[in-house]
């Protein structure tokens, strides 16, 4: 993926979005997954002393689960049937998991990575390394990276009870072997066919990068050390492979040194020191360093040039966006530069000639396509560029730019769906004015959408995007007459940094109001109503989602959450977990200032719990997970139910009339993941056959469907 993708890689508590039904397989050397806050098993499980009885609440919470999730039983079966013939349908696996190395592709099949000739073809496959080699019943390859003359390939993995990563070296050759193993590895980059470059984490915190040789002394150094706890430290290859780059980055601020990877005696070089709120990312090409930053009067992201010895006063402006416009990714490639940006939340790009530094071609993209992912790693002198185009209903499309010709060819294997399926675009007006754009889709009918279920999708923390790739659950419910709608509220990174400012520290009343106004709009605009909509959220999401369960709880009927950050207020009060700290600058200092504690107060959704009608809700979550911790949705779950019984008790209300209140707590795991592909489609099979129930649409379309 393109070189803005490692600007996110900030720390963030929840970017980690639900990834229902996939697991990570092969990255680029410029996509790295995001480190989401948490807390050690050690110190997770400090937090119940005192708590006399969390243990019996975790078992009365399963009993719960059992004793109430019988009736969704029946159609989580027939929803896991369907869903398993649409993952037939629209496969995760594609070319897209495959690398590109010199003459060589390796890829995953079946837990293996294989590795195949392109010249020669299926005779020469190789299964380089299989399950047996690593010892686990369930895994999840994260990074694959070769060494320059294919000496060595270096695999990360990881279980999936545990956030670490373990990482295999192999020695190729004709009879490939496992040579070392590396424990807690986050990041790595051969320089030299003998030299791995590699950062260790601990407790999700990553401030060391190592050096190791695997000549005959197998000798490793450490090369860098940050002090700062806000920081966290990642390395990745400029893509001429002329410097490797240490990057130290805090949510709001950065720092690159270098690498020269023909000198690797030297002492790496610092870029530009620290300066309070600005963020850069560095490439190289032909001796001059290009800067992804937003130094400069506009705080949106620019592309900067200057030479590899330069100072900060010598960094040239080379590309600029217009007001209103949002640099979404950039690729480097040969004498180009492409530019992928974002306006009023639609796609398009531009083309630079670095030579000239001018703008060669603007190319405006489909008006469905949400995201774009490069096609596995692009050949850097390559003279075309070919990407993925997607979106949560679009399953992804190729496209391919002939630089030579300054042309956009697609795919001709797609068949456009536009007249099947609509991508609307509106926009709700908030409390203070704001224009909050919402990403709406459905099926074409002649029906009315007044009675049609409603799926609400939030996300709005840490200027991240919402999740918007495709998933086969997604275009199920959309041919089944659903409505999804996405609503891109300040926190978010939809509208540039201007707009996660909006959202942050004294300002998260905002994301609130703009999603109370994105429902309201739909509901005003005749897009279903409040007793067929539903909300789903997850992890950081599960703060504006839990706020809004609080504050307008008759906008909704039901809410299903993923590991959501609900207990705000008091996990912030706790700087003894490893990455309290760097979530300051996104919910502010509740230890240290008696103002934020207040503010933080006011909307936290654990706090603000009161006997009143609320919706129903789903909550997942998962007892290895060290990003949220778990005694906050135990406190939150007691809490909410001791609401619902005292104005259940107080009004007189049946108990049929009661909402449904469940706690899915699922064994190891980590952050949003389930455990195996088996077990993340019953998951999600299970939330929806949740959502149906109690929205109380007709489930006889599911239970009928011959699967």
């Amino acid at each position: 993926m393109g070189v803005i993708k490692t600007l996110a890689l900030f720390i963030y508590r929840s970017t980690m979005q639900t990834k229902t039904v996939t697991h990570p397989l092969f990255t680029s050397p410029w996509r790295y997954h995001n480190i989401l806050t948490g807390c050690s098993t050690q110190a997770r499980y400090s937090l119940f002393r005192g708590f006399s009885s969390w243990q019996g609440l975790l078992e009365w919470e399963r009993k719960h689960w059992q004793k109430l999730s019988g009736k969704y039983r029946p159609l989580s079966a027939a929803l896991k049937k369907q869903l398993n013939i649409m993952h037939e349908k629209y496969p995760n696996r594609s070319e897209r998991d495959v690398i590109r190395h010199g003459d060589h592709v390796y890829f995953e099949d079946d837990g293996c990575i294989c590795r195949l000739h392109v010249v020669t073809g299926e005779e020469s496959l190789e299964v380089l390394l299989g399950p047996d080699d690593f010892g686990l019943p369930y895994y999840q390859i994260q990074q694959i990276r070769i060494s320059p003359n294919h000496n060595f390939l270096a695999v990360t993995f990881k279980g999936t009870d545990w956030e670490e990563s373990t990482c295999i070296i192999l020695k190729l050759g004709t009879l490939p072997q496992v040579t070392h193993c590396l424990q807690n590895v986050r990041s790595f980059e051969w320089v030299t066919d003998n030299i791995l470059f590699h950062t260790r984490q601990e407790d999700l915190r990553c401030h060391h990068v190592y050096l190791t040789d695997f000549t005959n002394t197998c000798a490793t150094k450490l090369v860098y050390a940050e002090q700062d706890s806000r920081f966290f430290v990642d390395i990745y290859m400029t893509r001429d492979k002329r410097f490797l780059t240490i990057n130290s980055n805090s949510k709001s601020t950065s720092e690159v040194w270098l690498v020269d990877c023909n000198h690797l005696l030297e002492t790496p070089v610092l870029v530009q020191q620290r300066i309070p709120g600005m963020i850069y990312h560095i490439e190289h090409k032909d001796g001059f360093l290009y800067i992804l930053t937003n130094h400069g009067e506009s705080s949106e992201y620019k592309l900067m040039k200057a030479p590899v010895s330069g100072h900060i006063d010598d960094w040239r402006l080379v590309y600029e966006t217009k007001p209103e416009v949002k640099i979404v990714d950039m690729e480097l490639l040969k004498d180009r530069c492409i530019m992928f940006l974002k306006c009023k939340n639609r796609l398009y790009f531009e083309v630079i000639s670095l030579s000239t530094d001018r703008v060669i071609q603007s190319i405006k993209l489909p008006a469905w396509a949400c995201t774009f992912e490069s096609h596995h790693c692009p050949e850097y002198r390559t003279s075309n560029f070919r990407f993925y185009l997607e979106s949560p209903i679009q399953e992804p499309v190729l496209f391919d730019y002939s630089m030579l010709e300054n042309r956009l060819l697609m795919d001709d294997t797609y068949k456009s769906t536009d007249q099947v399926y609509r991508t609307e675009r509106l926009q709700a007006e908030s409390k203070d004015g704001n224009l909050v754009p919402i990403t709406l889709f459905y099926k074409s009918s002649n029906e009315e959408f007044r009675h049609k279920p409603l799926l609400i999708h939030v996300y709005g923390a840490y200027g991240m995007d919402l999740n918007m790739s495709f998933k086969a659950e997604k275009r199920m419910l959309v041919e089944d007459g659903w409505l999804l709608a996405y609503c891109h509220v300040r926190g978010g990174g939809e509208l540039g940094r201007s707009w996660h400012k909006e959202g942050i520290l004294d300002k998260k009343q905002n994301g609130l109001d703009d999603l109370c106004a994105c429902i309201t709009r739909l509901h005003e605009g005749g897009f279903s109503q409040s007793r067929y909509t539903a909300i789903e959220a997850s992890s950081g999401g599960g703060a504006l989602a839990g706020a809004l369960y609080n504050s307008n709880p008759e906008l909704f009927k039901a809410m299903v959450l993923e590991a959501p950050f609900l207990d705000i207020l008091n996990t912030m009060m706790n700087t003894s977990l490893p990455l309290t700290i760097e979530e300051q600058e996104e919910w502010g200092d509740p230890v240290s200032d008696h103002k934020y504690r207040e503010y933080i107060r006011t909307y936290c959704p654990y706090q603000n719990i009161k006997p009143q009608n609320y919706p129903s809700v789903l909550i997942t979550a998962y007892e290895n997970d060290l990003r949220v911790p778990l005694l906050g949705l135990i406190r939150y779950m007691k809490k909410l139910r001791e609401a619902v019984d005292s104005y259940c008790k107080y009004t007189n209300d049946p108990v049929n009339k009661r909402p449904t209140i469940l706690l899915d707590l699922q064994p190891g795991g980590s952050h949003c993941d389930s455990l195996c592909w088996e077990e993340s489609l019953q998951k999600v099979a299970v939330h929806l056959a949740f959502l149906y129930k109690e929205l109380k649409i007709d489930d006889r379309t599911f239970v009928n469907r011959k699967c």
